[in-house]
């Protein structure tokens, strides 16, 4: 009897575990999405952001002035953080060991976490930053775009 007791036990407390060890897998339109982000960090190279938000999207980032909206704002985002890395001489921006640590979705909405680390290199000494990107996405007429994407370095 006592063993049913712990077996249970142990069901209920390792369940949530198991449960969150394989988060659901995003659409490959999200992902899509999601790369895009992190191919403009890698190359430099914003164009890839046009086009890829909602009209009444938010982007948060810890660079003034840290919030950029719209249509738009990956775009707009992109330059701030650019400006920024050319101050701090930082170089070779590249995101590694990007993954979804969740995702969950709806027919219209969906909703990803993805930690990663940023390495490069500052007046030529390497650099690391860990974080996680929290994005928020909404499909509007068949077509999954960004609604909302925060970035944060704190737990």
């Amino acid at each position: 009897m006592q063993i049913r007791y712990i077996a249970a036990f142990l069901a209920a407390v390792l369940a949530p575990a198991v449960a969150g060890a394989a988060p659901n897998v995003p659409p490959a339109a999200i992902v899509k999405l999601t790369n895009a982000v992190i191919h403009a960090a890698g190359t430099d190279d914003a164009s890839g952001l046009a086009g890829i938000f909602t009209s009444d999207a938010v982007v948060v980032d810890e660079n003034a002035p840290f919030v950029w909206r719209g249509a738009g704002a990956g775009v707009a985002w992109w330059g701030v953080v650019d400006a920024v890395t050319k101050k701090a001489k930082l170089t070779h921006l590249k995101v590694v060991n990007a993954r979804v640590s969740e995702f969950v979705s709806t027919a219209t909405d969906a909703y990803l976490i993805e930690p990663m680390t940023i390495t490069g290199t500052i007046a030529d000494k390497p650099f690391a930053e860990s974080g996680t990107t929290t994005y928020t996405f909404h499909n509007a007429g068949g077509k999954w775009l960004i609604s909302t994407m925060v970035w944060t370095t704190k737990p």
